[in-house]
């Protein structure tokens, strides 16, 4: 019973073997967007035994393996009988002789019956050789007188007989040449024997050892990297949910903040460009003043002089005074001025509170909050991702722990292998040393046939070229011929002297390797013997009888056909040997035992968007009110109508005082009296001096005011549309929030969860289909077993039978030898005399004495 639990435990190791597997990593493992690629299992060491075929020797070998074959299916032509196999091996078989020779004469009547027709034959022949002896030694050489009478078909039946002799002795080298290689293929086997047992255990252990580096592979790779993918992943939520969720609000919330950004300049722009009017109008109303007061003062004086002098004829000055007024309307009552002063303040002062609003901050801290949400939605999964990773790090540890007990089993199964191996060792050196003498034995055995085959072959060889050298009669015969029918004699009674003891080794060989061929090996290597015995449901017990064996569940339809088949497609070790039987791999690939409500604790992931504003209840207020105000909305055409007058009433164009200059210095060259020529000139320089000092900058700062005012209406024209569409953008970035991006956030959580979560799900599909199919291809336990069948069956069995075969075909050709050696040798040795033989046939003169001797001589009667 220890045995059998023993043996039990062997196949249980292997199926250990395959439960805790894990997923690949090496280089090639690939992570596409959350699709995992498994690189495949290491190959390992290499094998010793590709197949376990093994090697049947040339023409001749294969062509005594078919006779043999042949033969022993010729006398046992029934099949195993296998309901007595199924009693042995149940324990239930019936002694009764009678009843259990009716079961097996099928299948031994035929080696039984040529046993002992062998064992006959061999005391017959032996008897028969005692009284040919006798006859010949103590009963004066009785049956073999030394005299031979011509008939008419003596020298057909000297053809014959040698013809025959030398067919016979064609078969007898035939035979022991096939017997001597038989023993050399034997040889090869037995050489080969250590090698290819140590070949098989080490390919046992290179199997078991390459299936441990499979699972540690897989361990120690694939499952630490399937755990760094979650782990990965799950630092990097923000990217992998934050920005699906960023991006998926772009378009509007994005947009809507973007919108701010336009309306913010264009209101600073505005700002800026009407505080520029304001301050350039400032300038030109100073310049103004000045002006008006250098040119009044002028137009006083020169009226003054002119009265006094009356040289004023040649030049009129009527003009220098201010045509166009660019003041403050409001300056005074009294003031004529068109500037909107009021107007602009108004407008610079509405523009200032809206822009002090900073919508390009609050765009801004927007904008900062709204690229955040990866990095806000990072920080509030972190707890998650911390969970998760320690559970899956707990499923890491749990399947590890389980491994290391298979492996310190798989590694005793090692060691006892190599035990196995060293105890075996000494005893293939001895059997390989041993085996040197049954190559000697064999050697000598048929090298002494060959050797008679050789006597036989010089006989005759020596007889015929005798006879054909030196034709004679019987009693004249040449020594060269009579001494190859001595020869002849010699190695005839040598072969019958070998008949008895070579039948008597060949029936007990054949009686011992004929069975276990035809009844044993056949069937094992076809596999019947399995399929009729403990494949059979029902036919040792009840259900299958490997289930109970390895499992103790005979419903467990496990067979040892399917086993090798599987094997021989090479199947997964698990598939093979039906391991789900034994142990459910769903205990391991059942993620959903390690997760837990991990998968609940996803929908807990919330991101506030109550803090992304676009606008704030007050900006929107602010705005809408700036926009229904129109204070923006200046009216610029008096103002610019008046800026378009020339400046002064001037009679050229009021805007260049130096030609009125020119024009009184030309008057003034026509003066006699120099002190009023001088004071013309004096007025002239003045103004000059008014026009570079005043008029060119007062010009100039009108000129710039009309660019400024120019450029308003660009900037205020686009305010109300940017107001609208900053306003409708920012409500449909707070209806969007409002209403959608929650479900936005769940379906990326959702799909992250299912990514997340698909990881170990898809390491679990990765495991049993490893263990399914790849992990501990069994095709060397295959090999392994058909190599041991084909050494015991082919390399030494078969052999074996080679063996008697030869030895048999040897016996039976050495009888035909024997006989017809006795018949041939008589026709070539020189007889004591002779009858009716015509000495002229021969060539040879006739005496008188020969002639009386033939008249008077009573022929004896001729010996066949």
């Amino acid at each position: 019973m220890t045995r059998t639990v023993e043996w039990r435990l062997v196949p249980l190791l292997f199926f250990s073997v395959i439960v805790f597997s894990g997923s690949f990593v090496a280089g090639q493992n690939i992570n596409d967007n959350g699709t995992l690629t498994f690189d495949a299992l290491p190959e390992g060491d290499a094998y010793n035994i590709d197949s376990g075929d093994i090697e049947l020797g040339g023409f001749t070998l294969k062509t005594t393996w078919n006779i043999i074959d042949g033969f022993l299916k010729l006398i046992s032509p029934a099949g195993p009988p296998y309901d007595v196999i199924i009693d042995v091996i149940s324990g239930t078989i019936d002694i009764d002789i009678q009843s259990l020779f009716s079961k097996v004469q099928g299948n031994i009547t035929g080696f039984v019956v040529l046993f002992f027709l062998g064992l006959l034959f061999a005391i017959i022949f032996f008897l028969f050789l005692i009284f040919f002896c006798c006859c010949r030694l103590l009963c004066d050489n009785c049956g073999g007188k030394m005299e031979q009478t011509n008939s008419s078909n003596f020298e057909k039946l000297r053809c014959v007989y040698t013809g025959i002799l030398l067919l016979m002795l064609f078969c007898l080298i035939f035979g022991a040449v096939t017997a001597l290689a038989v023993s050399g293929y034997t040889s090869s086997q037995v050489s080969d024997l250590p090698d290819t047992i140590n070949n098989n255990i080490d390919d046992m252990l290179t199997y078991v050892n390459n299936t441990v580096e499979e699972i540690n592979f897989l361990i120690d790779k694939q499952l630490p990297w399937t755990v760094k993918q979650v782990s990965n992943d799950l630092n990097d939520v923000g990217d992998l949910v934050g920005v699906p969720v960023r991006e998926g609000l772009r378009p509007t919330v994005g947009a809507a903040i973007a919108a701010v950004y336009p309306l913010a300049n264009n209101l600073s722009a505005t700002l800026s460009a009407m505080e520029d009017v304001n301050s350039t109008q400032f300038d030109l109303e100073y310049l103004y003043v000045d002006l008006d007061t250098n040119l009044s003062s002028i137009l006083t004086r020169l009226d003054t002089q002119c009265v006094t002098c009356n040289c004023c004829s040649g030049f009129a000055y009527s003009g220098l005074s201010m045509n166009m007024d660019p003041r403050d309307t409001q300056l005074s009552p009294s003031v004529s001025g068109t500037f909107p002063q009021e107007a602009l303040d108004a407008s610079i002062m509405a523009l200032r509170d809206v822009v002090d609003l900073d919508l390009s901050s609050a765009a801004d801290n927007g904008s900062e909050i709204f690229e955040n949400i990866p990095t806000v939605l990072a920080d509030t999964t972190s707890e998650l991702a911390d969970e998760l990773t320690k559970v899956l790090s707990k499923v890491s540890g749990t399947i590890s722990s389980s491994v290391e007990p298979v492996e310190s089993k798989i590694s005793a199964l090692n060691t006892q292998a190599e035990e196995v191996q060293d105890f075996l060792t000494p005893i293939l050196v001895d059997v390989v040393a041993y085996d040197g003498f049954r190559d000697i034995a064999m050697t000598v055995v048929f090298g002494f046939i060959l050797f008679l085959a050789g006597l036989f072959v010089v006989g005759v060889c020596l007889a015929i070229s005798g006879c054909i050298l030196n034709k004679s009669p019987p009693s004249k015969r040449s020594s060269l011929e009579s001494c190859g029918g001595c020869v002849i004699m010699i190695a005839a009674v040598l072969s019958g002297l070998l008949v008895p003891p070579f039948m008597l080794v060949s029936s007990f060989t054949f009686i011992t390797g004929g069975p276990i061929d035809r009844l044993v090996c056949d069937n094992v290597i076809s596999r019947e013997i399995f399929v009729e015995t403990i494949d059979k449901p029902d036919a040792i017990i009840d259900g299958y009888f490997l289930g109970d064996l390895l499992f103790q569940n005979s419903s467990i339809d496990i067979t040892v056909t399917g086993l090798l088949n599987a094997c021989e497609n090479n199947k997964g070790i698990y598939t093979a040997f039906k391991l789900e039987n034994l142990i459910d791999i769903a205990q391991f690939t059942n993620i959903g035992q390690y997760v837990g409500d991990l998968d609940s604790q996803f929908d807990n992931i919330t991101v506030d968007f109550s803090n992304v504003n676009i606008l704030t209840g007050d900006t929107r207020s602010s705005l809408e009110e700036f926009q229904n105000s129109s204070n923006y909305e200046i009216s610029w055409d008096v103002f610019l109508a008046e800026l378009s007058k020339p400046v002064t009433y001037d009679v050229n164009q009021g805007n260049d005082l130096s030609v009125l200059a020119g024009t009184m210095r030309t008057a003034a060259a026509t003066i006699n009296n120099t002190g009023d020529k001088a004071a013309i000139e004096g007025f002239a320089e003045e103004l000059d001096v008014i026009q570079t000092n005043l008029m060119a900058p007062f010009i100039d700062t009108k000129n710039t005011l009309e660019s400024q005012i120019d450029v308003l209406p660009d900037y205020t024209g686009k305010i109300d549309m940017l107001i609208t569409d900053t306003l409708d953008a920012a409500d449909l970035a707070q209806a969007y929030l409002d209403a959608d991006a929650t479900s936005l956030l769940q379906a990326n959580i959702m799909g992250f969860k299912t990514r997340i979560l698909g990881y170990p799900y898809q390491f679990a599909d990765y495991i049993e289909s490893q263990i399914q199919n790849e992990v501990g291809k069994c095709l060397p336990v295959y090999n392994l077993y058909s190599s041991a069948v084909n050494t015991v069956c082919v390399g030494f069995i078969q052999a074996f039978n080679g063996f008697w075969y030869c030895l048999g075909l040897c016996c039976i050709t050495m009888i035909f030898t024997f006989a017809f050696g006795v018949k041939s040798a008589k026709y070539y040795r020189r007889m004591d005399r002779d009858s009716g033989f015509d000495e002229r046939e021969y060539g040879l003169p006739l005496t008188n004495a020969d002639l009386f001797e033939g008249e008077n001589q009573v022929a004896p009667q001729q010996d066949d």
